[in-house]
């Protein structure tokens, strides 16, 4: 099959776009993506590994505002849909796949006109995701950008898509519950591509820093329903008793310098290190370093029906996680015996969970249990199993 994949993002690095792209690469599909450049410099086409990319070139000003205000003004849907137009004209497309829920109702549009099946990856529950989005509680988003709408927009546009594709078994009993057909939903989890993450170079210096210290490590972006401001107050606790507990936040996002002011307040500046944006190649560095790693959500109906690809980045490489009681961090941790659940927004309880994990023999058996979870079932070959069966099925349809 000639599977058209829709972005609304620049790519690479995304991961979960990446390990789907390669393996059905793999199983003989030709696929062919679109998405964003923000500059002149990324090319407008080329092939990575194996998959086709194309690129609309769009400002990152625009970007930011037209699809934060997508249900508002209709600039953003427009540009999407001049380039489906193009896009499926010239690739003679068998199936088209895009990427969570924004570009659904474009691309249903344009798997219509061609009398082909659209397919729906879900990254996330996005109406709830919206819902805890720091650019949307604050002004003027919280008058231009509605939650509800989103979910107005999901229940008219979601029910009339071929199939859907979600992250994590919660997300799929969500849309159970909403009516939409179990035959019609699967769950590709956000696994790891083992081989992949193992065989980036590793960093012997920056591992040899963080492990000089008792340290946990933090993976992503940086928003509201993160809760990194948990991690930080927990950080204050364990301060007092341990001079030795260093908190590694790596990546960026919109609270950030909000969290830099918190750790100055705190007089956390030598316990704490913002390390900024990192390439996905420095991430397993970073994790082997730590003793702990973190997950330190706040739960909610967006984090009870995602999961993080962190979780088993640092399970793989016998990180000992440390995650609050969203409903699926908690469901495989239980599971696995592969870290501790903490209470949400609980920094005295944070702290308690973490503290488990001085003692090195129990920190390198709890890691050793995650990474054997990983090898035995949550990694991306198992993941991509359930992928390749449907695009299987349609291929037969």
């Amino acid at each position: 099959m000639r599977i058209g994949m829709i972005l609304d993002k620049p790519f690479p690095p995304d991961p979960r776009v990446a390990n789907e792209a390669r393996s059905l690469v793999r199983a003989g599909h030709d696929v062919v993506l679109l998405c964003l450049r923000f500059d002149e410099t990324t090319p407008a086409e080329e092939i990575w590994q194996g998959v086709r990319v194309r690129r609309i070139r769009m400002g990152r000003g625009f970007y930011k505002k037209a699809s934060a205000l997508a249900l508002t003004a209709p600039f953003y849907f427009d540009a999407w849909r001049r380039a489906l137009r193009t896009f499926a004209s010239d690739e003679r497309l068998d199936a088209i796949h895009v990427h969570d829920l924004p570009l659904s109702r474009v691309g249903l549009e344009a798997a219509r006109r061609a009398r082909i099946p659209l397919v729906a990856d879900l990254h996330e529950n996005y109406p709830a995701a919206v819902a805890g989005y720091a650019y949307a509680n604050r002004f003027p988003g919280r008058l231009l950008i509605s939650p509800t709408r989103w979910r107005r927009y999901e229940e008219r546009w979601l029910p009339r898509v071929d199939h859907v594709i979600v992250v994590v078994e919660e997300a799929a009993e969500r849309l159970r519950n909403a009516g939409i057909p179990d035959a019609r939903v699967s769950v590709v989890s956000n696994t790891v591509d083992v081989d992949e993450f193992e065989g980036f170079p590793r960093d012997a210096a920056l591992e040899a820093r963080i492990s000089a210290h008792f340290s946990a490590v933090y993976l992503g972006g940086f928003d509201r329903h993160r809760g990194l401001d948990t991690a930080l107050a927990a950080t204050s606790l364990l301060s007092r008793d341990d001079p030795d507990f260093r908190l590694i936040l790596v990546g960026e996002g919109a609270t950030r310098s909000e969290l830099e002011r918190e750790s100055r307040r705190l007089g956390l500046t030598d316990r704490v290190s913002f390390e900024g944006y990192q390439s996905f190649a420095r991430f397993p560095s970073y994790v082997a370093g730590a003793r702990v790693a973190l997950i330190p959500h706040r739960r909610s109906e967006h984090t009870d029906t995602t999961i993080p690809h962190k979780l088993f980045h640092y399970m793989l490489l016998e990180r000992p996680v440390v995650a609050s009681d969203c409903r699926p961090l908690d469901r495989i941790l239980r599971e696995t015996g592969a870290g501790s659940v903490f209470h949400s927004g609980s920094p005295e309880d944070l702290a308690r969970a973490i503290s488990i994990y001085r003692d090195p023999v129990v920190a390198a058996e709890t890691g050793r249990r995650g990474r054997r979870a990983v090898i035995e079932r949550f990694n991306w070959d198992r993941s991509a199993e359930t992928l390749l069966e449907l695009y299987a099925g349609l291929a037969r349809s």
